[in-house]
């Protein structure tokens, strides 16, 4: 049996329709948990309306405590061999888990992840993982690179796991939880399997929230934990590498952390609760970040933006920085408003 974890916060708009998605799969053999995780929406009720429905849907209340102690709670219900994870406002494809399961038993793989659409501003991009096939985590280091740069080890929700190999989500963090979930996943695991193709709906609304200075600084620290994480797992599973392949395998690692900084100054021209004095405050704390400037030149800018801002950020030039972030939001208004126009694009990534 499969078991499906969903938690629930304030989602009753959304949280039938990810339910509908899991019930009417064409892979009968599951049980649905929904963890309501203190919902004052009525979210729990809508979630026990399920139940009454139908005998695979499982509703559990909790005080509210974040999604990672709601997981952590569906986990401890689940009877499957097998564990799944899904947001509730996201949704899965029909055959999402006849489609998992298969390459599971074909593969005989610990973990199988597939891609996923990411539906964001009028846009369907299409995430696919490359490379497909299965591969043995402690001999293609490779492999695990590809797919880290590609960000599928940051959720949890596009994959099949064992039941019995699958630890705990850190409740204490509230940035990098799904990805340290899977590295401690993988230390156990001998094979994934990689399914190239699109099963699943990861709907993103617009970032509504802003964060203090202080947070912004816990949100660095935590980043620089996760960075610091993965390289060690590297590490564990380089064995043969040489020098060279190795240095170089670190190096994209810490090329996340950097689009982490990058990320950072690219949002301040839409923090409308900033000034901006304070805005060019936290692109010189970016500057000033000891990693960028010990490690800095060491990551691998894959996106031309994010190279011209390096050529200024190293340099502390905050005010070109920011000018360019400016110039970039006007140019990425004006291509969301093209697409909302054409009434929403496919992109296949």
């Amino acid at each position: 049996m499969y078991s499906v974890v969903i938690p629930v916060y304030e989602a009753a708009a959304q949280v039938g329709r990810c339910v509908a998605s899991w019930l009417s799969q064409t892979e009968k053999d599951l049980e649905l948990i929904l963890v309501d995780d203190g919902s004052a929406d009525g979210s729990g009720k809508i979630c026990d309306q399920y139940a009454e429905k139908d005998p695979r849907v499982h509703v559990i209340h909790q005080k509210n405590a974040g999604v990672s102690a709601a997981r952590n709670a569906g986990m401890e219900a689940a009877e499957g061999e097998y564990l799944l994870f899904t947001d509730s406002d996201d949704y899965v494809a029909e055959d999402y888990l006849e489609k998992m399961a298969s390459c599971q038993r074909e593969s005989a793989a610990d973990l199988v992840l597939c891609g996923f659409h990411h539906l964001y501003d009028g846009a369907d991009i299409r995430k696919i993982p490359k490379p497909a096939g299965t591969f043995r985590v402690s001999e293609e280091p490779e492999d695990f690179l590809r797919l880290y740069e590609q960000g599928f080890f940051n959720m949890p929700w596009n994959k099949l796991y064992k039941r019995e190999l699958a630890g705990r989500f850190d409740i204490s963090i509230s940035l990098g939880e799904d990805l340290l979930f899977n590295l401690d996943y993988l230390r156990k695991c001998r094979t994934v399997c990689v399914l190239a193709e699109p099963l699943c709906y990861y709907i993103q609304e617009e970032q509504k929230t802003t964060l203090s200075s202080r947070k912004r600084q816990d949100r660095l620290s935590l980043a620089k934990r996760i960075c610091e994480e993965t390289e060690r797992f590297y590490e564990q599973i380089c064995r043969e590498e040489n020098a060279e392949r190795r240095s170089m395998g670190h190096r994209r690692i810490f090329t996340r952390y950097m689009n982490e900084i990058m990320d950072e100054c690219e949002k301040m021209p839409t923090e409308k609760s900033l000034t901006r004095r304070e805005k060019m405050q936290v692109i010189r704390f970016c500057a000033e970040d000891r990693w960028v400037r010990e490690r800095g030149c060491e990551a691998i800018f894959l996106y031309p933006d994010y190279r011209i801002l390096w050529f200024f950020l190293h340099r502390r030039q905050a005010g070109m920085v920011y000018l360019l972030c400016v110039l970039r939001s006007a140019v990425v208004r004006a291509v969301h408003f093209m697409r909302r126009k054409k009434g929403g694009t496919i992109w296949n990534l």
